[in-house]
């Protein structure tokens, strides 16, 4: 009993907090649930970006989320003061392999060959950009480009996914690190699952293996996900091959609906760091302040808006 009035308190506190020092939350849903309802912007990573790009009457805003997405937002925003509750990094977003002078090489190596960069990966890299976009979203970006060959960089096998339906229009830069998470599922669990529940729906993202998007029904950011689930109330059961946080959401919105998780390893340890407690904290004490340098910042701004123009 006890815990359950100190959740109250807390939630209470951050309420006011958020009221009283004019501060916003902007969370992916990949957060834990706990965290949901005290967002005032809650989505992935498209619906975070393009409430970014909208702006905000906050004189501060929380991000929980990675550390790359409150970068971004300080590119986007640099009156606005940013800060993270922890700095929480993504693997894809930091690795080595991704890093300015090695993915400077792969230009030079195709010169005249446009990169497009997935917004999962690092800062640093996206100066080297053409084009910028969003999980979910690589095929119809690559799409909507003109160049009869591109340059890809991001994550495995969302590459490979997209070269699957692209061909040889897309070059993949063959030290695209992958997602530990979404690489998590494998066919077992798709097997044990369609065994379980004959009649659902199974909807992964773009950056599980191979073999699990090949016997999915969709592959889709979860952005789409929700607004299938939405769209489509004559289908009672969906098996989500997508992280934690996400599923929760569903299941909270969709309580009518049987919505099931393909694989428990399907979490993503960089988001649930983030607690109502750590979130208290930063409203209370400022959280960690996020500094973008402002050449760095001005040209990833411009970057990042051209997806939205």
């Amino acid at each position: 009993m006890k815990e359950s009035i100190d959740i109250r308190e807390i939630g209470l506190k951050i309420r006011e907090l958020k009221r009283s020092r004019n501060t916003a939350v902007f969370a992916h849903h990949y957060a834990p649930a706990e965290i949901h309802e005290f967002a005032d912007v809650l989505g992935d990573s498209r619906t975070f970006f393009e409430a970014v790009v909208a702006g905000t009457d906050a004189e501060r805003i929380v991000v929980i989320a990675p550390y790359f997405f409150a970068e971004i937002t300080a590119c986007l925003l640099p009156e606005t003061e940013i800060v993270v509750p922890v700095v929480s990094q993504c693997p894809v977003a930091t690795h080595p392999n991704l890093g300015f002078e090695r993915i400077s090489d792969f230009k030079i190596a195709n010169p005249g060959v446009p990169l497009l960069c997935y917004a999962t990966s690092p800062l640093m890299a996206k100066l080297l950009a053409d084009r910028v976009c969003v999980p979910g979203e690589v095929v119809s970006t690559l799409n909507s480009m003109k160049d009869e060959r591109i340059l890809f960089i991001g994550e495995k096998n969302c590459a490979a996914d997209a070269k699957r339906q692209i061909g040889s229009k897309m070059i993949n830069y063959d030290k695209n690190p992958t997602c530990n998470v979404y690489n998590s599922a494998d066919v077992t669990d798709v097997i044990a699952m369609r065994g379980r529940y004959p009649d659902s729906c199974l909807m992964v993202h773009p950056e599980s293996r191979m073999e699990v998007i090949e016997l999915a029904d969709h592959v889709m950011g979860t952005g789409e996900m929700h607004k299938l689930i939405e769209e489509n109330p004559q289908i009672d059961t969906f098996i989500l091959g997508t992280e934690l946080g996400f599923l929760q959401r569903m299941q909270n919105e969709f309580s009518d609906r049987t919505i099931i998780h393909l694989s428990p390893f399907l979490m993503c340890n960089v988001f649930k760091v983030f607690r109502l407690r750590t979130l208290l904290n930063a409203l209370e004490n400022g959280g960690t302040p996020v500094q973008v340098d402002r050449v760095v910042a001005d040209r990833t701004a411009e970057l990042l808006r051209s997806m939205w123009s």
